[in-house]
């Protein structure tokens, strides 16, 4: 069973899957939160692509949102539970539970909250708390940043549409329509989702480096709390490193990629990272 918080991480060690199967959208961040996470720790595992208009991969499923992960024959829903399930079988010990939080694809395209003021409290050490509070960060706001962004104008709607249909399990035809009906439904949705959301103005100012005095950037708010560490976790990424590289990975070759890589001082951290997680350990049929 899993915990009712998906951010408490067993308090006992357990064995690693023999099997572990990923239903995914290629490109979905949560979906690409829990595949760095087995990327850095080179678990093998399989993926299977969900048509995002049928789920047929996930007819045998009562949960029709990605990620869904089958351990040993034992399916686990949300990103955030999945990621703390398997860090029992890394050698992660627990944390302290708190109220449980939104993880799902569909929380992509959910509620919003504004960020603190400055990054939370810091130890000497990376302490389990504050790491966790920072995996509820990711979950409950930069994603929502991150897809305010992607679909701010038909151009960006469009270039997001058009990587999303190259790499999702697409038909020809649901392809073509999902170019063209996904991106001209998104741009329309993009000022709702702005007020959804909470973000006011504009929203690049958001997510990147901000001038004003009293405005903090969910870029800057992050490289912030890296206190001038490589990584959050210090000399190696810990559970708040992952999922925050694991949602920007899932728009690489985007504009907001690009403008986040090149606009802000987050790249460091970013290639950083990239080169700590390596390869896929992503096992081909």
């Amino acid at each position: 069973m899993q915990p009712l918080d998906v951010y408490s991480l067993p308090k006992t060690p357990l064995p690693l899957p023999e099997s572990i199967v990923l239903y995914q959208y290629e490109v979905c961040p949560f979906c690409c939160k829990v595949k760095a996470f087995l990327d850095y720790h080179k678990i093998p595992y399989a993926c299977v692509e969900v048509n995002p208009l049928t789920k047929a991969e996930l007819k045998w499923s009562e949960y029709k949102k990605v990620p869904v992960v089958v351990m040993d024959g034992e399916q686990f829903n949300d990103s955030s539970a999945i990621i703390s399930r398997l860090s029992a079988s890394v050698g992660r010990g627990a944390a302290t539970p708190a109220p449980a939080a939104p993880g799902g694809w569909r929380s992509w395209l959910g509620q919003g909250s504004a960020p603190t003021s400055s990054p939370p409290a810091r130890s000497g050490t990376q302490g389990s708390s504050d790491e966790e509070t920072w995996r509820r960060w990711v979950d409950s706001r930069f994603v929502r940043v991150i897809t305010v962004n992607i679909y701010r104008n038909a151009r960006e709607s469009w270039q997001t549409f058009d990587y999303i249909a190259e790499h999702g399990n697409f038909g020809w035809v649901q392809r073509e329509a999902a170019r063209v009906a996904g991106a001209g439904m998104m741009w329309a949705l993009s000022g709702r989702l702005k007020k959804k959301y909470g973000i006011d103005g504009d929203s690049r100012k958001e997510l990147y480096a901000v001038s004003e005095p009293g405005l903090t950037s969910d870029a800057e708010y992050w490289v912030r709390g890296l206190q001038g560490r490589t990584f959050h976790g210090g000399d190696a990424p810990d559970l708040a490193d992952l999922a925050v590289f694991g949602v920007i990975r899932a728009v690489a070759g985007t504009d907001t990629f690009n403008d986040l890589m090149h606009g802000t001082k987050i790249g460091t951290w970013y290639e950083a990272m990239f080169k700590a997680v390596g390869g896929s350990a992503r096992r081909h049929a």
